[in-house]
This record gives structure tokens, C-alpha cells and sequence, in this order.
């Protein structure tokens, strides 16, 4: 299959999902309450501890830069949260038997679900995204940040966000209950991948369950270029993002040729 033909794809779901979900403009405005909302939240729960010079969060949150620290962690775990719910409403398409007639077409079946993570990423985050912009200007010092690092990071963290949606929209296909995403990929995404708290602070055994989320490389990425801090953690997170995103990719077509055998033996896409 050409190219031409997978850019046809892969465009004709992003306009599809956008005529689909996007019914009115009050959708706009939860796009950003509720990860404001859970952003400000987290700020001021750490509020009445202390965060100065000698302080425990100093220890693990530089120069106080909890607001930074917070918002990056925010925006970051938005990214790969959209696609996570991404996953589950193609899962629910799947069961409403929407997806067979797209499924039996020669259409490039990777375009289609890369095209679909695509749209809700950015659908998800970009009003969240503004509104993570304009509080880094008032938050930090401009001057500080390594830009020639930050901007092709965020670059690749958006591509790995839609290689993971791909991913899960892939084995959602096989899911007899796409609630399932919700409780793996939720709370435990949030907490281990150091959304809110530093990785640095959990036990042995929480730190190796931080290492199953591309979210805990994304954020030592983002922050180290963010606090001017790129050392060999840095590169080691660069490293496992890269090729972690690569086997994701190897995953996603395997997962699919899996079920296009499947659907040729039992005539249907109803895989569970």
C-alpha cells in the first residue's frame, strides 16, 4: 500500500472523529476544566506542608518549582489519557458493530487506528495545552529553559502518545470490557508515573511498576529539559521512550494480523 493511500486514511478518520464527536462548543470547555481543575487541586493539597530551603519536597522538587512541577506532570499524563479514552470508545464501536464495514475495506488498517489516536490527542489536549502555556509564563523564568531540548521532546512525547493509543485501541479489539483501561491506566498512570509525586520518593517495588508507563520517561524528559537537568537518567528515559515506541508499534500490527486471521475464520469482528 502507497503512501497516498495511507495518508488518505489516516486524514479520513482524523475528519471522521472530529464530525463524530464534536457536537457543540461546551465541549471545549471541559477540555480544559477538568485538568485545570485537577491541576489546581494538587497545588494547594500541597499547600500547607512546607516546601522551603530543608524542606522534604525540596529534596525531590527543586528550587520550589511545585507549580511547574505540577503542570508538566499534567500535561504530560493528558497526552496519553486521551488515548486511553480514545481506546475505550472504539471499543464500544466495535461491540455496536460500527467497525466491521471499515475492517473489511483494503484501507490500511494501522493508518486507521493511528489516524483515530491522532484526532483524540489532539482534540484532548489542546485547550489544556494553551492553558499550560500561559501559566509558564508567569510561573517560571523563560530564559531558564533548555528550548532547543523541550520543543522536539514534546515533539516525540506526542508521537509516543500516539503510538500508545494505537496500541490500546489495537487490543481493544480482543477487550470483552474496555472498563478495564480505566482501572490500569487511571489512578496507577497518575500515581507511578510521577504525575503528582516524585518517583524518586516511592519504595523499590512502586518504582518498577513506574517503569510499565511511557508517562514516567515523558516527565524525566520534560522536566529535565525544563529544569536544565540532562544527565544520564535523561538519556537512559530518551533511549527506553525510542525503542519502547518502536515495540509498540511492532505490537499494534501484530495485535491487528491477529485479528484480521481471527475475523477470516469466523467471519466477524466480534473477537471476544
Amino acid at each position: 500500500m502507497n503512501l497516498s493511500s495511507l495518508w488518505l486514511t489516516l486524514s479520513a478518520e482524523v475528519t471522521k472523529q472530529h464530525r463524530n464527536r464534536v457536537k457543540g462548543h461546551a465541549v471545549f470547555f471541559s477540555l480544559l476544566l477538568w485538568p485545570a481543575l485537577t491541576f489546581l487541586t494538587s497545588y494547594f493539597t500541597m499547600q500547607p506542608f512546607r516546601n522551603g530551603a530543608g524542606s522534604t519536597l525540596s529534596r525531590v522538587i527543586p528550587d520550589g518549582r511545585i507549580p511547574l512541577f505540577l503542570l508538566s506532570g499534567y500535561l504530560v499524563f493528558q497526552l496519553f489519557w486521551t488515548v486511553v479514552q480514545a481506546a475505550w470508545l472504539f471499543e464500544q464501536e466495535r461491540k455496536g458493530g460500527t467497525l466491521e464495514m471499515i475492517f473489511l475495506t483494503p484501507a490500511s488498517k494501522m493508518a486507521f487506528l493511528y489516524g483515530r489516536s491522532l484526532y483524540s490527542l489532539f482534540h484532548g489536549i489542546w485547550m489544556f495545552a494553551a492553558f499550560s502555556c500561559l501559566t509558564f509564563l508567569f510561573i517560571t523564568d523563560v530564559s531558564s529553559i533548555h528550548w532547543g531540548v523541550l520543543l522536539p521532546i514534546l515533539a516525540l512525547i506526542m508521537i509516543s502518545a500516539v503510538i500508545w493509543g494505537a496500541l490500546l485501541c489495537a487490543i481493544s479489539l480482543f477487550s470483552r470490557d474496555s472498563g478495564l483501561l480505566y482501572y490500569i491506566f487511571q489512578a496507577p498512570m497518575e500515581l507511578f508515573g510521577g504525575v503528582r509525586i516524585p518517583p524518586a520518593v516511592f519504595p523499590i517495588w512502586a518504582t518498577g511498576l513506574s517503569l510499565l508507563f511511557p508517562v514516567t520517561y515523558s516527565l524525566v524528559l520534560v522536566r529535565g529539559a525544563l529544569y536544565d537537568n540532562i544527565g544520564f537518567t535523561w538519556w537512559l528515559a530518551l533511549g527506553a521512550l525510542i525503542v519502547g515506541s518502536v515495540g509498540l508499534v511492532i505490537c499494534t500490527r501484530y495485535l491487528l494480523l491477529r485479528a484480521e486471521q481471527h475475523a477470516r475464520v469466523k467471519g466477524n469482528w466480534n473477537l471476544f
